[in-house]
């Protein structure tokens, strides 16, 4: 995992870059890192700083420079830019995306590396990502809004129930040519700063599985994804399924798809939902409405931004 090492003794290429973007996230970057074990020959780690503040910036070049890995910091606030500076820094064939907030299981390297080494034809994969509660999930939460938390922790054990799940961003890989020819990750996308904003993976493997490349989701790539205390409360999950709304319309226009008939439905859940939104930030009753609301306000609110123009609209 060491550059300097393998470009001192000549070794052959890495075969997996992996990247970890982060911003002011320091301790958590130390925990990913130590969890990804041991040099391997055929791996690469690169830590990307995203505009972190000063103390934090130097904690993170710490915790990289003591596990032997690369890191390169932008001046700029930004998830997708930072993981489209990994794709253009990365020296392996694939490029595997982590959370800094993710932890890989113990086996995660080998399982990724034979899942690479046994399908030629893949062009991206991911696999599970496991809770780890920093409190435990209120019996408020609506069970169909896990996933908003990066879970994926219950999948059916046959191969055709995998084929339609599409991995999350904070357990991802692509082969790295096949990235790059596509673009990378949409500017428009993508969490900047306090901007909730997100679909940017998704929109990636849209447009793969559109051009009938290869996906597949490996429920034996495992990474455990620390789900932070604060991210547990009623207002959090309502501002988050508002920003759902507004980066579903981005991706859709991003895409070239329709969205007017959808746009009309959406308005007029907003019209006839938005009364809930009034609702006490910190009150649980009637979550269920409250999101559904949030997430047709988003999604109008994003009909009125275009792709090309990011987020400068907001």
């Amino acid at each position: 995992m060491r550059r300097s090492s393998r470009a001192a003794t000549g070794a052959e290429p890495a075969i997996l870059t992996v990247a970890i973007c982060t911003h002011n996230r320091s301790n958590a970057v130390a925990r990913c890192l130590a969890g990804l074990g041991p040099p391997h020959p055929a791996v690469d780690v690169l830590v990307v700083d995203s505009g972190s503040d000063g103390d934090e910036a130097e904690a993170i070049l710490r915790a990289a420079m003591a596990h032997g890995v690369e890191h390169m910091r932008l001046a700029s606030v930004g998830l997708s830019a930072a993981r489209n500076a990994a794709l253009a820094a990365a020296r392996g064939q694939w490029i595997a995306y982590i959370d800094d907030d993710a932890t890989p299981a113990s086996d995660w390297v080998t399982v990724l590396l034979a899942s690479i080494a046994q399908d030629p034809d893949l062009a991206a994969t991911g696999g599970m990502i496991l809770p780890q509660w920093q409190a435990l999930l209120p019996a408020w939460w609506p069970q169909s809004l896990r996933a908003v938390l990066t879970i994926i922790d219950t999948v059916e054990p046959d191969a055709a129930a995998c084929a339609d799940i599409e991995p999350f961003a904070a357990n991802i890989a692509f082969r790295r040519d096949v990235l790059t020819r596509f673009g990378g990750f949409p500017a428009c996308l993508g969490r900047r700063g306090t901007l909730l904003l997100s679909n940017e993976e998704t929109y990636i493997l849209r447009r793969l599985r559109k051009a009938h490349l290869r996906v597949r989701f490996n429920p034996a790539l495992v990474v455990h994804h620390e789900i932070a205390r604060e991210r547990l409360r009623p207002d959090w999950l309502v501002r988050r399924q508002y920003w759902s709304g507004v980066s579903e319309a981005v991706m859709l226009a991003a895409l070239g798809e329709r969205r007017m008939a959808r746009a009309w439905r959406m308005a007029v859940h907003a019209a006839v939902l938005t009364p809930w939104l009034l609702w006490p930030r910190h009150s649980t009753s009637q979550i269920g409405l409250r999101c559904k609301a949030a997430f047709a306000s988003g999604f109008v609110r994003g009909m009125l931004i275009e792709a090309h123009d990011g987020m400068a609209a907001v």
